[in-house]
Order: structure tokens, then sequence, then C-alpha cells
């Protein structure tokens, strides 16, 4: 047998779902691996029978390809393979090297047979490649129970025989949709919002907002630590920082403690459009989670939205704070959500805010107040930061 070559072996999940745009997802699902594989050692990406093969990689540093393979969004799975010839005894030799030196006490086969025309269906090539494995290592088959899954995928012209499969995440490849723009702070619940749209291929640029020097910036640095954590599945990006201190003092002048972050959120939302309209982002996406703060309670929800003439999306209104906490923990954001910042709204909370917000009062006090040349000039003062996932490949 020649020697075989290592590869790895990506199966993508809701592209497969496409018809007539399939290649138009395919061509950015291969574009980001590419990104994603920046350094590492392969010789070209194939498109295969609804698969992608990255070639000839150097297996001594599997944990390396395995950690920017879990960052490809669109990838339900991927496993690394020996590549042969479609023959069924260069497949028992190939698995013969892929388990040399492996102690394992129990495995099982599981083939998919793509070729249709290969003589052996999967139950012959289950059965003749068990026998092999269990005369050559002593374990026994277990199908549920194994400490060794040998994975057979056997196409046309070549065929792949593998053993460590790394789920992703699915979903549809980063930056295949349109843009958005998301409002980021450095908690918890907007990153995982975020990242659920990162999941649907929305191209996401974020917006943030400080109260800085009134508090800390270190809402601002969590903001950055966290973006640089995303870009890992997104790859680039726009962050846009908005000082808001003056607005909101002007609105704690004149508008009952109890609106406050109604109306901070208000603005928020306007200026978040403005931004929007500037990048041709077609909808916002906010970490709102129905009741978990008094400002999410769907009265408040009706009275914030109202500032927004595109439309406010909210991946997380109907998830609880264990689930969202579990996926930041997965995400890896969690940590940095965690450390101690001073948040703009929740510093200057009162100790009795509104709940359930009429449309008439929040109408009434806006006709109040006027905030144009204030929001003007806090446009005017955004700093802007590009995040891109090339800084640090």
């Amino acid at each position: 047998m020649e020697s075989p070559s290592y590869s790895i072996l990506l199966h993508y999940s809701e592209i497969a779902l496409k018809l007539k745009n399939r290649s138009h997802f395919e061509k950015i699902f291969i574009q980001n691996i590419k990104i994603h594989m920046q350094g590492l050692e392969y010789s070209r990406i194939e498109l295969y029978a609804a698969r992608v093969l990255i070639h000839d990689i150097n297996k001594d540093i599997w944990d390396e390809y395995k950690k920017r393979l879990e960052q490809i969004i669109g990838m339900q799975h991927a496993t690394l393979v020996l590549k042969t010839k479609t023959d069924l005894e260069q497949i028992k030799n190939a698995a013969k090297l892929l388990i040399k030196d492996k102690n394992i006490d129990s495995f099982r086969i599981t083939t998919k047979r793509n070729d249709k025309s290969f003589e052996y269906d999967t139950n012959d090539i289950n059965k003749y490649l068990g026998a092999f494995v269990q005369e050559l290592t002593n374990a026994k088959v277990s199908l549920k129970f194994y400490s060794l899954n040998i994975i057979i995928e056997i196409l046309k012209n070549y065929s792949f025989v593998g053993y460590e499969r790394i789920k992703g995440f699915s979903g549809l490849p980063a930056g295949s949709q349109e843009k958005a723009l998301s409002l980021i702070s450095s908690g918890i619940d907007s990153p995982v919002a975020s990242f659920e749209l990162i999941k649907r291929g929305v191209k996401l640029d974020y917006i943030h907002f400080h109260s800085y020097p009134a508090i800390s910036n270190q809402s601002i640095e969590n903001v950055k630590e966290i973006l640089n954590i995303l870009k890992l599945y997104q790859l680039k990006s726009k962050l846009y920082l908005v000082p808001i201190l003056s607005i909101q003092q002007k609105i704690m002048e004149i508008i009952p403690d109890k609106f406050w972050v109604i109306f901070f959120r208000r603005v928020m939302l306007q200026i978040s459009n403005i931004i929007a309209n500037k990048i041709n982002a077609v909808a916002l996406v906010t970490g709102d989670s129905v009741g978990q703060v008094a400002s999410q309670t769907l009265s408040n929800i009706r009275a914030i939205s109202d500032a927004s003439f595109l439309p406010i999306l909210r991946p997380l209104s109907g998830s609880n704070k264990e689930d969202i906490i579990n996926k930041a923990k997965k995400i890896r954001t969690y940590d940095t959500s965690v450390l101690p910042y001073q948040d703009c709204c929740s510093f200057f909370v009162p100790k009795h805010p509104e709940t359930k917000a009429k449309m008439k009062d929040i109408l009434f006090y806006e006709s109040k107040i006027n905030l144009d040349d204030l929001i003007d000039e806090a446009i005017i003062n955004i700093e802007k930061v590009n995040i891109n996932i090339k800084d640090n490949v």
C-alpha cells in the first residue's frame, strides 16, 4: 500500500439544505476555513461530494488544528482521517496504521458509503473491518460504550479512515448573511446573543455605550476582550464606542427617575439606528431576555423598542439565565463577562424603576426633552475599533 497521508474531513450542516444557492454558501465556508487554517500545514482544501477535505496536514500538531476547527461556524463535525484508495484491503491497512500503538478495550466501526457502486455495503464493511480490528487488538465490539470509534467514508476515487471526530456549532457560515449591529455590553447576555446571530451567518458589527469618565473605562476594555473572543468565530468586525454621559445627565435633569433606564435605552436605539444606516446594517441585536431585569418586561421592551425604526433581533428572549451562562462558558466569553465593571445604565438605576411603562407617559416626557444636539455630539465623538482574527492567527 502506498503511504497514506493525514487529512481532515469536514461535514457542513445547513448548507446541505440549500438548493440553487448552495455553491454560494460553500464558497464562503471554504474561504472561512482558509482563514482559520492560516499558519497551519496543509497542501490544499478540496470540496468533494458535499464534504470539505483539508489535505496533507501535520498530525503531530492535531491539537492546534482542533482548536481552529471548533471555531468554524457552519461545520457539523470534522474528523482526523487517513486518505487511501477505495479498496477494502487498502482501507483495512489504513485502519491498521491508524490504531497502531493504541491501547483499546472496546471499539465500533462507523461506515458511510457515498459511492454506491462500491461492491461492499456498509454492513459488509463494518463486519469485515470489525473482525480485522478485533483480531488485531483483542478488543471487544460495543456500539454504545466504546473507547474508539473507527470512522470510514467510502468515496468514488478514494476513501478515508478516521478515529477522532470534533463537533462544531453547525449553523450557516460566518458572514454569509446581511449585516446587523449588535448593542453589546460587557455582561453575560449580549455576547451570547451576538454569537447566536453569528451562528446564523449574520455579519455583525458592534456598538457599545459608556459613561466614561463618570465611571471607569473597564467596561470598554472588557468589551474589547469579549470581541477578541467572538472574532474567532466571525473573523472580522468593527466596534463603535459611544460616549453618552452628557445625554444621561440631561435625561436625569428632566425625566422622573423611574423612567431613566427606559430613556437611556431609547437613546441607545436612536443612535444605533443612525450608525446602522451609515454601515448598511438592516437590523439591531440585543441580549434581552424577557423578565430578567426591570427594563426587560414586555411593557418596557415595547416602550424602548418604539424608538427604533429598524427591526430588533432578540435571540435570547425566551432563554433562562442558566442556559445563557452555559452557552457563555461554551463560547468562552463567560470569564470576561463576570469581571468587575460599571455599566452605563446600571450605575444610574434608581431604587424603584418603572416595570410597566405606558407609552403615553413615555411620549409625554419625551416631548419635554430635546436631545438632538447631544446625540449629534455623541456621534461625532464615536471611537471606531477594527476587530480582525488575522491580528492573532
